[in-house]
């Protein structure tokens, strides 16, 4: 009897135990940070201003908060901090934060809850001052450069600069074209051009530069927009060469004649006028035949009388 009793207190037991396991709910509180994603929503001199787009994933967690710390890359200074207080649900929060552009920052993102981390994630920020403002902006390319010599004086250079512009985008541009004294980085010769680019075709650049002769140049095109220099390209024009001799491992001068490389210039083709409309007659055989003829009749008639 006693032994039955027993068996049947242990069944009961283990069916309790089943029983609670059935019914019984342990609460789970969890998160952490899917994603983030950044996007700029605008830019000046100095500064830029960037959203960050954090999408968190969570069961069960309340009280929670979003912490987002922002430090000098190099040094490790809190710079900034920013708290966000979580939803209830699985959410996507989006906050914006500037930035100076003389440095590098590491952006730091914490889930918190009682000064206890449940999830962090970070990013780094790089090369903010490339980021000009839409005024700025410059999207071209450069093709080709060309130099021709115009002509030539006892000490001096004509030189045609021709720079091929290809764009993808419409705009008024401020060009700088100046010849710079290769050794000495001395300007020689500068000119200013205001155009304006349209995208889909190439824009010719072009200026003539009067350069001292016997001299080698780094010839720059530089383009400028709001009074700020925004792109910069450059060629060497070398009018003093020299070679290297491979024997010797020396260098010798070359003798450069600039004057060969004068284009002359080309006269427009005179059109051709009509003889008739712009000549005299001139006296031909049917004046002489008649004097003559006249000539003999008179002679004739003389002689009869």
């Amino acid at each position: 009897m006693n032994e039955r009793f027993v068996v049947v207190s242990l069944l009961a037991i283990i069916a309790v135990a089943i029983a609670l396991s059935f019914f019984a709910h342990e609460k789970r509180e969890y998160a952490y940070i899917e994603n983030v994603d950044l996007k700029l929503k605008s830019v000046n001199d100095s500064s830029a201003d960037i959203t960050f787009f954090i999408k968190v994933n969570k069961v069960d967690l309340s009280g929670a908060n979003l912490s987002i710390s922002v430090y000098d890359k190099y040094t490790g200074i809190l710079l900034k901090r920013k708290i966000l207080k979580l939803p209830d649900d699985a959410c996507e929060l989006n906050t914006t934060i500037s930035f100076e552009k003389d440095r590098d920052y590491r952006v730091l993102f914490k889930i918190e809850k009682n000064g206890k981390t449940i999830s962090s994630t970070g990013l780094t920020l790089r090369n903010l001052k490339t980021l000009i403002p839409k005024d700025r902006e410059l999207k071209v390319f450069l093709r080709d450069v060309d130099f021709e010599i115009k002509s030539v004086e006892k000490d001096s250079v004509k030189v045609l600069t021709r720079f091929y512009i290809d764009s993808l985008k419409n705009y008024s541009v401020r060009f700088h074209i100046k010849a710079v004294q290769f050794e000495s980085n001395v300007l020689a010769s500068e000119k200013w051009l205001d155009l304006n680019i349209t995208s889909g075709k190439t824009t010719i650049v072009e200026s003539t530069l009067d350069v001292p002769k016997n001299y080698n140049y780094l010839v720059k095109l530089e383009a400028w927009r709001s009074s700020y220099l925004v792109k910069s390209w450059s060629r060497c024009l070398n009018l003093a060469p020299t070679k290297k001799i491979p024997k010797n491992i020396s260098e010798e001068e070359v003798k450069f004649e600039v004057e060969k490389f004068v284009k002359p210039e080309v006269r427009a083709t005179p059109t051709p006028v009509e003889y008739a409309k712009y000549t005299r007659a001139v006296p031909g055989f049917e004046l002489i035949i008649c004097i003559f003829a006249l000539g003999g009749a008179l002679i004739w008639r003389l002689k009869r009388l």
